[in-house]
């Protein structure tokens, strides 16, 4: 077992980072091997439309319809989209085959996990308003939702699409925010009625593990997954019931006690199935306290993703 210190050093060091689009087209095939998970709802940002400018254009008004028009090229939102994306994605994907990284070669998170900053994005105003960005319409309930269908198909379209440029690159897909049984069932048949079926030429369907619920029923959510993607800030949210915007609440330790308990849940009977459990951060500094828990539980790795 490692010490905190030689953690700190030999782990945080080479942590493994969840990109954004200009990182991803910018990696050396020779840093890409430390990388872990990729949002699409990320690499989407940055193109400055939201995926709601795709579901209901007929709702944009004049100015974003130009100015959505000066991004695409006056080409179609949706293809333009698609053809960027599965361009650096499959760009990035030979960097990875080429640095040796090859079951998956790419882990994607789909888009639904939160909904900070989609407003500004052209499109973004058109999302539900709600008070806390991991509460309400998250995850597979928003691909459920008749008004996000196209939502769920665009992304499933650049995945697939992704896998045919590249000769069914093997892919796990990440979903967030699985409330029950019946999410895990449906994300399924959702996917397999956009053609994209779990373990099918090597696609993998992992688990986004943002709820106590997840963790306290992993045994049973990982008969539906190949992999679970702990997700500790969102754990830490909904366990503690607190939410990072509120200035008067100091709450925020991924190393809460009640936190690290779910956590350790989840490695255990995710090792018991022998899938992979990963954990990811959105703090850049590690606390000693949770180095000394992660070198403990033989976690060798850290997904960073810094916002």
């Amino acid at each position: 077992m490692m010490s905190a210190e030689e953690w700190a050093t030999n782990v945080v060091a080479g942590k493994e980072i969840a990109l954004t689009r200009s990182q991803l087209v910018s990696r050396s095939t020779d840093e890409v091997s430390n990388t872990a998970l990729i949002g699409l709802d990320a690499l989407m940002a940055e193109t400055g439309i939201h995926l709601s400018a795709v579901c209901q254009p007929d709702a944009l008004n004049d100015g974003e319809k130009a100015a959505l028009s000066a991004i695409t090229g006056g080409k179609d939102t949706e293809q333009f989209l698609v053809d960027r994306l599965v361009s650096d994605l499959s760009e990035f994907a030979q960097k990875r085959i080429a640095a040796g990284q090859t079951k998956p070669v790419l882990k994607l998170r789909l888009s639904g996990a939160e909904i900070v900053s989609e407003s500004s994005q052209i499109g973004g105003h058109l999302m539900p308003k709600e008070e806390n960005p991991v509460m309400g319409l998250r995850g597979v309930a928003r691909y459920l939702h008749p008004q996000w269908a196209r939502m769920f198909a665009l992304q499933c379209k650049i995945i697939k699409q992704l896998r045919l440029v590249t000769g069914d690159l093997p892919i796990a897909i990440v979903i967030p925010f699985v409330r029950t049984y019946s999410d895990a069932a449906s994300v399924h048949d959702l996917l397999a009625e956009q053609g994209l079926f779990r373990g099918k030429s090597g696609l993998q369907v992992h688990l986004m593990c943002d709820l106590p619920a997840n963790a306290v029923m992993a045994d049973k959510f990982l008969h539906y997954f190949d992999g679970v993607v702990v997700d500790l800030d969102h754990l830490t949210q909904l366990t503690l019931a607190t939410d990072p915007a509120n200035d008067m609440l100091d709450y925020d330790e991924p190393y809460n006690d009640a936190v690290l308990f779910l956590v350790e849940r989840t490695l255990k009977k995710s090792r018991e199935v022998n899938k992979p459990c990963e954990l990811l951060s959105r703090s850049v500094t590690v606390q000693p306290k949770l180095q000394r828990w992660l070198s403990e539980h033989a976690v060798t790795s850290l997904i960073c993703s810094p916002q």
